[in-house]
């Protein structure tokens, strides 16, 4: 007994050492998670949650048909495995996900009142993830008001992140001045500092929108911070190319 217990242990930290891996260098195709997860199924112990995240997470990456498979995969284990296995933030981050890129939202808020409720402090991602569900759904007020007035009761402080996909969702209805007092609230009320992202989104939807005169005015207003995420980006650009030519000068 105690021999078979100790193989299908020996045998879970097999398992959760080949997913850590495959996770790693990106190479967790489909077909393998599968395979993977029903066995890991078999011999999971209580942290095994990590590899278990790592599947839920490389199969809602595989493609954007895929969320449907998460859940039910997150079922399963929830089903089968909940006395060994419990879920953690992270696997409620990647189940959130899912339902809001299916349109679920009633689901990812509901997954969210479990988080809050565990008293797991929550991320700017796991925000985000709401927020565009929200925005995806043309439910842009909704969204306001969610990271305007819910988080802070929540305790919940929202970052640049949060921000920046709400601001995506007032030009996509091309609502530019609430976009722009939206950006002035970020920097200038809550201290938060824009990034290249926030940049990108403000020219391109100003553009987008035909208001390149207040694409010009935004620019001029923060342009310096433009200027440093620049830099960053230009350094990191820079360095990647060394480390290339690097290892291709040892080839």
């Amino acid at each position: 007994m105690r021999r078979r217990v100790g193989a299908a242990h020996d045998r879970c930290l097999e398992l959760e050492r080949v997913i850590a891996g495959r996770a790693r260098s990106g190479s967790l195709r489909l077909d393998d998670v599968l395979k993977l997860f029903d066995e890991l199924l078999l011999h999971a112990r209580p942290a095994s949650v990590t590899a278990f995240n790592h599947l839920l997470n490389a199969v809602s990456r595989a493609s954007a048909l895929e969320p449907e498979l998460v859940v039910s995969l997150f079922n399963r284990t929830v089903r089968d495995c909940s006395i060994k296995v419990a879920p953690n933030l992270c696997t409620y981050s990647i189940l959130i996900g899912c339902f809001c890129r299916m349109g679920r939202l009633e689901n990812g808020f509901a997954a969210f009142g479990l988080i809050l409720k565990t008293g797991w402090r929550v991320n700017d991602i796991i925000i985000a993830q709401l927020l565009k569900g929200l925005c995806d759904a043309k439910m842009v007020d909704e969204a306001m008001d969610v990271l305007l007035q819910r988080m802070p009761e929540f305790g919940c402080t929202p970052g640049v992140v949060s921000y920046n996909v709400l601001l995506k969702g007032f030009y996509d209805e091309k609502r530019v001045e609430e976009a722009l007092e939206l950006l002035h609230v970020m920097a200038d009320g809550k201290g938060i500092s824009p990034d290249i992202v926030t940049y990108n989104t403000i020219i391109g939807g100003l553009c987008k929108a035909q208001a390149v005169d207040r694409a010009e005015d935004s620019g001029k207003r923060w342009f310096g911070g433009l200027k440093k995420c620049l830099r960053v980006v230009l350094s990191q650009m820079i360095l990647l190319m060394v480390c290339f030519w690097t290892i291709y000068a040892r080839m």
